[in-house]
């Protein structure tokens, strides 16, 4: 699976290409979602009621990432990623016919859910049988990159729609446009190859339990551990990043234009150097210089410069951990499993994406931001904890450590 000649590669470059440009404009239409504060408080709710539509959005990732390998072996993967893409648009298409606030929020945050977890979850299974052990963790770095350029672009240019006097169900049905322009792309992307082959799964016949022990047995686990925890640090302060920035008198384009720039520049500046170092040690040192952003995040205040410092530091640490703690799960993982450690990586990622806002929302209505800092900041040590024990454990325990983490 992961040996490649060289003309295979150059075949494989179009594909690529277009699963980038794929997942830059689902992610877009994600982005251009940072902005529902605003439009759940115009239409009279609360952070609260945030929480609770990202919460729905829960359920559609767990029932969609749960189904991933199931639905890879029914269809081809660049299938279910359009079908993913296509779910997104009509979530989006809720939000862009209503103007009240109903049940049909919650409706609509499970279609986005969905969504938005299948192109999540199987862009990268296409881009890993696109790759090899030995470039992986770069041009997952790329992925990674694509995914935060829509973030960051999407809610400044919502900002600026805004500024012009454009509704907010203008601006989502421009998310509408954009989840259908990335469903023809990555049916393109499959299109384009003869096949995309999905590795056979050995350790099916053990059943899903089986594997997901087997897995969990493995040192894969520490990052999936890892990777839930900075989803919940990174979900708060995305999706409540404008309405924080409105209380702090502060304006929430700087936090997405100095997050997404330190983002890319790290992922295509540095990854590479960062994924030719020892894994362990970087993701210990990338992860402490998050702690120090969520500290600087929480004695912000209205400090213009140091709010810009600490979305740039943010934005580089976690930029660049994401994509290594990625490649480390999946060369942690038996190479039939890979696929299945994917998905039960993107599961972590996405509880803690879609499900901590519930609690983030509640902590901002009964105790405020303030405090919601402290507890991001409590959950960015705790991530850098996981990291120190298990370098610990592994250095402790050489013969089973996992040399596939060589390869990054």
């Amino acid at each position: 699976m992961t040996s490649m000649t060289a003309p295979a590669q150059e075949t494989q470059m179009l594909p690529r290409i277009l699963v980038y440009l794929g997942s830059f404009s689902i992610a877009t239409a994600y982005g251009l979602f940072l902005i529902l504060p605003l439009h759940v408080k115009a239409l009279g709710g609360n952070e609260e009621v945030v929480g609770r539509i990202l919460f729905a959005g829960a359920f559609g990732t767990l029932l969609s990432v749960g189904l991933t390998t199931r639905l890879v072996t029914i269809w081809k993967p660049y299938l279910v990623l359009a079908a993913g893409a296509l779910c997104y648009a009509a979530g989006s298409g809720l939000f862009a016919f209503s103007s009240t606030l109903s049940a049909l929020d919650l409706v609509g945050g499970f279609l986005l859910g969905v969504g938005w977890a299948l192109a999540f979850t199987i862009s990268p299974i296409m881009l890993s049988n696109l790759v090899t052990d030995a470039n992986r963790a770069v041009l997952f770095s790329v992925l990674s990159a694509f995914n935060a350029l829509g973030l960051g672009i999407a809610p400044l240019t919502a900002q600026r729609l805004i500024a012009a006097g454009v509704p907010h169900s203008r601006i989502f049905l421009i998310a509408v446009i954009l989840s259908v322009l990335s469903a023809a792309l990555f049916y393109a992307a499959g299109r384009s190859l003869a096949r995309i082959v999905v590795p056979r799964q050995e350790a099916a016949a053990e059943g899903e339990l089986a594997a997901l022990l087997h897995i969990l047995r493995s040192p894969a686990i520490y990052p999936l551990i890892m990777v839930f925890l900075g989803a919940c640090v990174l979900s708060s302060m995305f999706n409540f990043q404008t309405t924080y920035a409105l209380v702090q008198g502060l304006d929430y384009s700087i936090f997405y234009g100095f997050y997404t720039a330190a983002v890319i520049a790290g992922r295509f500046l540095v990854s590479g150097m960062v994924s030719r170092r020892e894994p362990m040690t970087m993701t210990i040192v990338l992860l402490t210089l998050m702690v120090l952003s969520m500290l600087s995040f929480a004695v912000t205040g209205a400090n213009v410069p140091l709010y810009a410092a600490s979305a740039a530091l943010f934005g580089l640490s976690y930029g660049l951990v994401y994509p290594l703690i990625q490649a480390q799960a999946v060369n942690a993982s038996p190479e039939a499993l890979r696929p299945r450690t994917l998905v039960y990586f993107s599961m972590a990622y996405f509880i803690g994406f879609f499900g901590f806002p519930l609690i983030g929302g509640r902590i901002i209505v009964t105790s405020g931001y303030q405090v919601l800092l402290v507890a991001l900041l409590v959950l960015a040590g705790l991530e850098l904890a996981v990291a120190v024990w298990r370098s610990v454990a592994a250095r402790s325990r050489p013969a089973e450590a996992p040399a596939p983490g060589k390869a990054d």
